[in-house]
């Protein structure tokens, strides 16, 4: 009977998430909130499942645990190192050789872990947790959230034979799934297919105008909204200013992007350079949920142009507030806007700038499109993907393979 799950996260150390964002491990205890790991947290506690998240810490000098404010999650931090960017088998080679392995069985020993879950299976940690649960007698499970290649070589022959010692995958997106049973044939563990968990008594919208009205935003504008990660690439910023500048514009219509990351220097340039009229770039890391909310709720369409994704909490949390998403084709959100009984949005191809404004468009220009979708965004939300929802699923494969 699993009680327990060590849950680890993605990358060398966890700086590499924090540092573009502009925090650091404390913060990380005290401010983070919502997103699929604490979703996580939050939907195996429901069905009767502690999570510990371990998470390899470059400013660490000892084990050190940080309650995470919002969830009443224990954070164990342990000494990590930075692993120089090399070329890719380089890379991976010094991923392994680099992880706290010794920290890592110290603390599962101490918390009486029961089960092992990675936040990726293509991932270098991955690997050395398949060992270290063989050591341990301890199932190791994965999620998919984006990291879909294979980086190097060596990782190739190397996964092919840790990924079918796992005990199962979890893997909510379809395209994911189905470049699995290709790429691992025949080695493949048991995977299912879960989403990522939200708070849907929380994540409820309000008043579209007072939230105007607060926001300082135009009553009779359409506002479209996209929240996340700068990262001009992988979020297809790119090509989201390119759509915005083809769609037929009002005076008052805004698009509002809200985030800052990586690619915050490039990311002004870009705006600099195309001087896109109605874009309004909030550029700073939002951890306050009610704010993220009166944004929600004074937008009229999420917009997504990614072009790599897992399975994105983003547009859930926009879906839950009433708000249709108009999103490309990346993993996991036609599973999200198209995967339930009626569709919750548009999805088009990706980069595609031209087919994202005219999605824009006929939302924007479609009132009773525009309620129809707000109003089956909110029942997918509600029948899919809540927190209880989602953790007995998790609870139910996890308990599986124990």
């Amino acid at each position: 009977m699993v009680r327990t799950v060590a849950l680890f996260v993605w990358g060398d150390v966890i700086e590499r998430f924090l540092d573009p964002l502009g925090l650091d491990a404390a913060d990380f205890a005290e401010k983070m909130t919502g997103g699929w790991l604490f979703g996580y947290a939050e939907a195996l506690w429901s069905a009767g499942i502690e999570l510990v998240i371990i998470a390899p810490s470059s400013q660490a000098s000892a084990v050190t645990t940080i309650r995470h404010r919002h969830s009443n999650t224990d954070i164990v931090f342990v000494p990590g190192r930075r692993v120089p960017s090399l070329w890719p088998s380089a890379q991976a080679v010094g991923r392994w050789a680099t992880e706290p392995l010794r920290a890592f069985r110290e603390v599962i020993l101490a918390r009486g872990v029961d089960a092992l879950l990675c936040q990726e299976y293509e991932d270098a940690r991955f690997d050395r947790l398949i060992g270290l649960g063989k050591a341990l007698n301890i199932p190791v499970y994965a999620t998919f959230q984006g990291g879909h290649l294979t980086r190097s070589m060596v990782e190739r022959l190397v996964r092919t034979r840790t990924i079918a010692q796992a005990a199962g995958l979890i893997v909510a997106s379809q395209e994911e799934r189905e470049r699995l049973r290709a790429r691992y044939a025949g080695s493949l563990p048991t995977t299912v297919d879960i989403a990522n968990p939200l708070r849907t008594d929380e994540w409820v919208g309000s008043d579209r105008a007072a939230a105007r009205a607060m926001l300082g935003l135009p009553d009779k504008g359409r506002i479209a909204i996209c929240h996340g990660r700068i990262e001009i690439w992988r979020k297809g910023l790119d090509t989201l200013i390119a759509a915005w500048e083809r769609v037929n514009r009002r005076p008052d219509d805004r698009l509002v992007i809200i985030g800052t990351g990586t690619d915050h220097d490039p990311f002004a340039k870009l705006l600099a350079v195309r001087n896109p009229s109605g874009v309004q770039w909030i550029d700073r890391y939002t951890t306050d949920r009610a704010e993220m909310r009166q944004w929600l709720s004074a937008a009229d369409v999420f917009v997504s142009a990614s072009r790599v994704e897992g399975m994105p909490v983003a547009p859930l949390e926009a879906m839950a507030c009433g708000l249709p998403v108009v999103g490309t084709d990346a993993q996991g959100m036609g599973d999200i806007v198209l995967g339930g009984a009626e569709p919750c949005g548009m999805i088009v191809p990706r980069v595609d700038d031209t087919a994202l404004a005219a999605a824009i468009d006929a939302v924007f220009g479609d009132p009773m499109l525009r309620k129809r979708l707000s109003l089956a965004a909110r029942r997918r939300v509600e029948s899919h993907f809540s927190v209880t929802m989602v953790g007995q699923a998790l609870a139910t494969f996890l308990r599986s393979g124990s």
